[in-house]
């Protein structure tokens, strides 16, 4: 099954909270190069961030160079089981989504999500989230919530790059979901899943993280004034990957899934 791209949800409100602090809440310094930092920053969060600009120059992207960061001290990365139970969960809601939303009924989407449980070893219950669990549970799904959580085919590709199972590649395009469930539907349970993976390290998954904030905060700034998201980006891609990569790293004092901030 593949997501049509065509698939909408109502944009994002513009934020400008930091996923670990308030604006203004640390004094500010600067680098030798007078890129603005912080005194929580160690030596490798600043070549973090130079190598995050870097990128950015690359690919056309405007920068904001203080921007605040999930530093190594702060980040609290997930481990591979529970990144790999999320990720085969999340791909269940999402296939469920894409379903529903090509007109079948709940009854014709039961063998998507038992298959899912299965190879959750019936635990699919405990690994959804409480508001994938209130979402499942409505009827009729409302359409703006089934836009919402089929966009997250998006943090599923994330979370496949995070068990070094895919290349994580430029948020232009949608990802190819069907790349993913040739890998979930073949799954017997979890532990096939991480037998297959080799998942990245802390310092791949916060590179990924700093990056990621940095194309998000371009979306969002074009956004606000008016201006198409540059240098290619799409911003529904965006906002996922950011969604997907703070929760990966412990954003927001480690915040569970759904309370995962996507703030820049």
């Amino acid at each position: 099954m593949l997501r049509d791209s065509s698939w909408t949800r109502p944009a994002a409100a513009a934020d400008n909270r930091s996923p670990m602090c308030e604006p203004g809440s640390a004094k500010v310094e600067h680098m030798a190069d007078d890129t603005p930092t912080y005194p929580s920053w160690t030596p490798t969060d600043m070549a973090r961030r130079q190598r995050t600009l870097a990128a950015m120059k690359a690919s056309g992207v405007p920068a904001l160079p203080g921007l605040p960061m999930v530093t190594e001290t702060e980040a609290v990365c997930r481990p591979p089981e529970e990144i790999a139970r999320r990720l085969i969960a999340m791909f269940g809601v999402c296939v469920y989504c894409e379903v529903r939303s090509g007109g079948e009924t709940r009854d014709g989407t039961a063998k998507y999500l038992a298959k899912i449980d299965e190879i959750l070893s019936g635990q699919l219950g405990d690994v959804l989230t409480p508001d994938e669990q209130t979402f499942l549970a409505t009827e009729p799904p409302a359409p703006n919530a089934l836009a919402n959580f089929g966009w997250r085919y998006e943090c599923c590709h994330v979370l496949m790059w995070a068990l070094g199972l895919s290349d994580l590649g430029y948020p232009a395009d949608i990802c190819d979901v069907s790349a993913i469930g040739g890998v979930i539907w073949r799954l017997d349970d979890v532990a096939s899943l991480l037998a297959q993976a080799s998942p990245r390290s802390p310092e791949e998954l916060l590179d990924a993280a700093d990056l990621v904030l940095m194309y998000d905060w371009a979306c969002v700034d074009a956004r606000i004034n008016g201006r198409p998201a540059p240098a290619g980006l799409n911003g529904e891609v965006v906002v996922e990957w950011h969604r997907a990569t703070n929760w990966l790293v412990g954003a927001y004092d480690n915040a569970d899934w759904d309370d995962v901030g996507t703030d820049t």
